[in-house]
This record gives structure tokens, sequence and C-alpha cells, in this order.
């Protein structure tokens, strides 16, 4: 057997080489079976899941910093959703279409009871893509309401709204949209507010919230589009791998904007929802009303389920059987949120993610502090946060040190999610995780980056 680091601690047990030598067959049959986009995940095969663990079949435990891509909002596994799942089992009604359902209906009433009042009406999907691709639709029928040349939707670079071809169109990857070959018209994009690499070259933010916005529209402008054509604005919370919020002048500007050309303003809450900043919603950082909002992942934190919600006369554009799905408000999926919902607010999880924030930002800064030189910007809120990963000058992010030290805190025990293409470490813990483990999994960082990098 290789060599590997023994790990035990209680919240880490490491006894074998990852992957472990018996999975591989497991692991080589799937790249087999599967097409290669479904490589490049840790080289473990999961046997069990619970709380902020995960456990292979073979002795090897890991402390979760992943929530299985920011979604287990409520840990793994809660007995609680697990129990519901089961009872619904047992009332024989696993799948009813979009016909009418007292399970539906209460979930939606528990969507609701999190909501602000305004956003009147709830629909229910299966992934964070089709709810993005069911904004979309509704931006662009209220923009053709009041013109027919009104369909243009603004998104920003570096955004990632999910791999179907709207969402795709709507996100600022460009790379991923070389697939399409000719693109859908309509989806522009402007640079994300990120002041730790503000796109317009000032050193940090200096009250210039506004002057970004205008320097964005100049760009916009190019594009040759007037502004009385645009349906919409689409805006993730947060960039996923940088956990970067925008500065709040500049949400004003983009608000007042909207407003003024008659836009609709959606949040893309998929990562950002149900609890996972320290509030309800990301978006309530801002102090926003959206028209739109995009969920996903934690709404459940198991079972797949996405939603929009809005107001009702946007909601109410398209007619019988224009806007569906085949898995709309699935019951299996239903119970589970209603129960994930329960567990959040009954076990405080809201509450401990904003308790759980400043120690988390003090942990990271200690890191910067240890590796001088090595690790920039520190972004987040409760328990959602990202890390850069600096070059040896300091200036530039650095994939390739970022990849090597999320793979090395694999192995010794802590689950991290993939985003070293953009340099960062991301801590996004179920938000049961207790402070204890929360500072345990942000020393494994240090020892990771101790271990890569080069001794001086």
């Amino acid at each position: 057997m290789a060599d590997f680091t023994r790990v035990e601690t209680a919240h880490r047990r490491i006894v074998s080489e990852i992957p472990h030598p018996d999975s591989r067959p497991l692991l080589e049959e799937l790249r087999r079976l599967e097409p290669r986009s479904m490589s490049g995940f840790a080289p473990f095969a999961w046997q069990r899941a619970a709380g902020f663990h995960v456990w292979d079949g073979y002795g090897n435990q890991w402390l979760d910093f992943s929530s299985a891509v920011v979604l287990a909002n409520a840990g793994h596994a809660h007995p609680r959703i697990a129990q519901a799942i089961r009872d619904q089992l047992d009332r024989q009604l696993l799948h009813s279409y979009c016909h009418p359902s007292t399970i539906r209906l209460d979930a939606i009433k528990a969507i609701k009871s999190v909501l602000p009042p305004y956003l009147d009406k709830v629909f229910l999907l299966t992934t964070g893509a089709e709810a993005l691709e069911g904004a979309i639709k509704l931006m662009r029928l209220h923009g053709r309401r009041l013109d027919p040349a009104k369909i243009h939707i603004l998104s920003y670079d570096n955004s990632f709204h999910g791999r179907t071809m709207g969402a795709q169109s709507a996100g600022g990857f460009a790379d991923q949209q070389e697939w399409m070959g000719e693109k859908p018209a309509g989806f522009h994009h402007i640079p994300f507010p990120d002041c730790a690499f503000c796109p317009w070259g000032k050193p940090q933010y200096q009250d210039c919230g506004a002057e970004c916005w205008r320097r964005s529209l100049e760009r916009l402008r190019e594009d040759g589009v007037p502004e009385e054509q645009f349906a919409g604005v689409i805006t993730e919370t947060f960039p996923g791998p940088t956990v970067a919020f925008m500065p709040l002048d500049y949400v004003r500007e983009v608000c007042s904007w909207a407003s003024e050309h008659r836009a609709l303003l959606a949040f893309d809450e998929v990562q950002a929802g149900f609890g996972r900043t320290g509030k309800w919603f990301g978006f309530e950082h801002y102090g926003v009303a959206p028209d739109l909002i995009c969920m996903g992942k934690g709404m459940t934190s198991s079972l797949p389920m996405s939603a929009v919600a809005g107001r009702a006369e946007v909601m109410d554009l398209p007619g019988h059987g224009e806007m569906s799905s085949t898995h709309t408000g699935n019951p299996l999926c239903c119970a589970a949120l209603i129960a994930n919902l329960a567990v959040i607010r009954e076990e405080g999880l809201v509450a401990n993610a904003a308790a759980l924030g400043p120690v988390a930002r003090a942990g990271l800064e200690g890191l910067r502090d240890q590796f001088p030189g090595r690790l920039g910007a520190i972004n987040g809120r409760g328990l959602a946060w990202a890390v850069v990963v600096l070059d040896e000058a300091g200036r530039r992010p650095d994939p390739e040190l970022a990849g090597r030290v999320i793979t090395r805190c694999l192995q010794l025990g802590l689950l991290m999610l993939p985003t070293a293409a953009r340099g960062t470490l991301k801590v996004a813990p179920p938000l049961c995780i207790t402070r204890e483990a929360l500072l345990e999994g942000i020393e494994v960082i240090g020892q990771a980056i101790g271990d890569c990098l080069p001794i001086r």
C-alpha cells in the first residue's frame, strides 16, 4: 500500500491511501460508462453521509466543507427529513405531475413562510438551471408585453446559472458557451463588481459602486442595444467560486436602472438561499426587493427541487400549459422541503450560520497572516466563504497551487469543493456544523497550504 498520512480526530479519520485500492475498480468502471464531464471530483466512493461528515466504505471519514455542492444546509441525511420521505412513501403518492395535491400546497406555503410577502407566487421545479430558464422566460414575456423588441437579458461576466442553453447563455463564461456554435441572441454581460479584482483597476473599494455601474453601462452600449430593450437583469447573490458580495451602492444603482427601464431584477439564490449566508436569503443583505428569485440546492438538503418566486403579475404571464415541468412539485421532494425548512427554523441553523460567520472570517484571516503574500481576498458571510490563493509574486490567483491544496485537504480528511480553476479555496459546510469542527477544518486548510508550499 502506498504511503499516506494517517489521521484520527473527532471529525476526521484517514486509514488508507485515497482512493482506497479496493475502490479503484468502481471508479474505473464509472469512468468507462459515464461521460468524461463526470470526472474531476474527489476520487473516493461515497458510502454514507450524515450531519457534516462523509464516509467511504473503507473506514475513512471526512469533515465536509462542501455540503455536497452547497446543498446539505440542514446537514446530510437529517433524520427528520429522512423520516418525512419515508412517511410520504407510505402514503403511496410518489408522483402527481401538475395535478393538485395537498403536499404541493403545503410545500408552497412552507416556502412562502420564509419569503418577503410581496412575492405572491411560487413555481416548483427540479434544478437550478430549470429555475433560471423559467426566470428568463418570465423576463422576456414581461418585456414583450411592453414592446416586442424588449427581450434582452443583462447578466455578468464569470457568472454561472446552470448548464442548459438558456442558463449557460445568461452565464458569463465564454468557454462554456463555445459548444453552442450560434449562440442565442439577446444575452449581454458586464463585469461583476468584485472589488478584490476591480475590472477598472482600482486598488480597493472607494465608495465607487455608482461609478462601476456607469462604466459598465458604457461598455454595454457598445453592444448597440437601447437600454429600453432590456427585459431583465440576472445576478448571482455572489459568484460561487469567489463568494464576492456586491457593494451596496452598486446594487442600489442596478435597482434604480432596472426600475427606470421597466426591467425585472432576478437574484439567483440557488447557492445563497435557505440560511447559507446567515439570513434566509442572501439578497436580504442588500436590502433590495427583487422581482424574481431563483432557488434550489439547500431548499431540501437532499432531493432535487428548485423554484422561481415572483410577483403575481409576472408569474401569471404564461398561459395554461405554457410553463410546467414533468416533476413539478414531486411529492417526495415536497416532503423533504417541508421537513428541511422546519429543521432549519427549529434548530436555529440560520442563526448558527450568522454566528459562525465571524469565526470563519477570523480563521481564514489567521491563515492569511500565516502565509503572507500567498492568500489574498477573503469573501463571504455566514457559512459561505472563499479565500483567493495567490501566485508567488502575490499578484494573481494561482489555480495550480489551489488545486494541490484541495487535493491535500482530501488526503487529510477535509472535503472541499473543486474551485481551483478560479484560484480559490471555498468553505461551505452544512449549517449544522459546530464551532469546533469549523475551526478544525480551517486548521486543516492551513496544514495543507504548508504542505504544498515549497520549503525555503
